[in-house]
């Protein structure tokens, strides 16, 4: 009965997992949502665990990719990510692709006819999943989202434009309106708002472990490797709205591998380490071609480009402490991910036009830095449950102090559920 009990609750854990989402293994080549694992505790990779986890999520800054010499002129907008916005570069490539030039005569003597792209973005969305083990070195787990996100982007003009073209009138202010209407409209810009709801890219993974007790002057060593697959299930991002970002992978395919060791150093202290090497796989995606140096969410055609995905490297150190006060507990952690550009290439038919891909290969090479910090409870410290439930509130904090650049700053607050078995 007790073995037929164990096999039959590891097989319910594996539907889960290939149902559902594990809070562990996360998306983590992705610049604009801090998809960062938070770590199980109260158990090593020998027990299986359930996880489910609320969060919300808040942003719309960003960290630009040039350094600067004020913290004040390193922050931009999300969509600022690749790049200013100059109306007249955009103007410029529209004429050169046979549309008309929507930047009133007037006007087009300002070569640095600059527009701020104001974004805001929040969200809320739920995790649920989980791991087990299958054998006494071998387990298997997973990871995805679902997540309902609203996005916003506004467009106003630089104060130096404002000044030049005298803005401030009502008859500018109408036209600079107008204007804005005209280029949406040539550049089949349909929304400048994103109400979606949606899953992220599921993950699924086996790990290779090991765990050993007191060896090495330690408690406890628990150790191992973890080889995934990432499934592009996400919600993509839309060339025809201003204001879409790619939830995962932006369709995507990958895999990822993730050495870890995990070390207790006396009773409850315990200190941790992971790296991960992600891979997207070469893919053909819709999106906007660029053929001057126009910013390329303005570029003036939609067409099917290839994509030569960057690597990611991601490093995670974390320390926990347990039970410091009556089944109290908390964890700090660092995540850093470097992530190499992308190399983007199309052609154009029936025309003598190149694109160019320049700015968005530059612009799609980031490096993000997040700092976390968990407080846990155990609600079986003093109770002899079989089963231990974990409850626990996680901040994900952006930080470019060592480092990060081009990526976006959103926080994630969550609050979350695990149970050990």
């Amino acid at each position: 009965m007790n073995v037929a009990s164990c096999d039959r609750r590891s097989l319910i854990l594996i539907i889960l997992l290939f149902c559902f989402n594990s809070a562990y293994s996360m998306i983590l080549d992705n610049r604009y949502f801090p998809w960062i694992p938070h770590l199980h505790t109260g158990s090593d990779h020998s027990r299986p665990h359930l996880e489910t986890e609320g969060f919300f999520i808040t942003g719309g800054d960003a960290y630009r990719l040039e350094s600067t010499s004020s913290s004040e002129e390193e922050i931009v907008s999300y969509p600022e990510l690749w790049g200013e916005l100059e109306l007249a570069k955009v103007g410029q490539s529209m004429a050169q692709v046979g549309l008309s030039n929507p930047i009133p005569a007037d006007w087009r003597w300002l070569s640095d006819f600059k527009v701020k792209m104001n974004g805001s973005l929040e969200g809320q969305g739920l995790m649920v999943g989980g791991y087990t083990p299958i054998t006494s070195w071998f387990g298997v787990g997973g990871s995805a989202a679902m997540m309902r996100l609203n996005a916003v982007v506004t467009l106003t003009p630089h104060q130096e434009t404002q000044s030049k073209l005298f803005l401030n009138s009502p008859g500018n202010q109408a036209l600079f309106t107008q204007t804005l209407a005209n280029i949406y409209d040539e550049l089949c810009i349909k929304c400048t708002t994103f109400k979606e709801v949606g899953v992220g890219d599921v993950v699924l993974y086996c790990n290779f472990y090991d765990v050993q007790e007191y060896r090495y002057k330690l408690r406890k060593i628990d150790y191992g490797l973890q080889i995934g697959f990432i499934i592009p299930s996400g919600l993509k991002q839309d060339p025809t709205n201003l204001a879409s970002i790619p939830v995962g992978g932006n369709g995507l395919t990958g895999w990822f591998i993730a050495p870890y060791v995990e070390a207790e150093l006396k009773e409850d202290w315990i200190v941790g380490a992971q790296a991960r090497v992600t891979q997207r796989f070469d893919k053909n995606i819709v999106t906007r071609v660029p053929v001057g140096q126009e910013q390329p969410l303005f570029a003036p055609l939609i067409g099917e480009v290839r994509v030569d995905a960057g690597t990611s490297f991601t490093a995670i150190l974390y320390a926990t402490f347990n039970d410091v006060r009556g089944g109290l507990g908390f964890q700090g952690k660092y995540t850093a991910t470097y992530h190499e550009h992308d190399t983007f290439a199309a052609s154009i038919p029936d025309s003598n036009l190149k694109p160019n891909f320049r700015c968005m290969n530059r612009r799609s090479e980031w490096t993000s830095s997040y700092g976390t910090v968990r407080v846990f409870y155990d609600l079986a410290h003093d109770k002899t449950w079989r089963y231990r439930p974990l409850i626990s509130f996680a901040w994900d904090i952006p930080t470019n102090h060592l480092g990060g650049k081009a990526f976006a700053k959103t926080h994630r607050i969550s609050l979350g559920c695990t149970v050990n078995f």
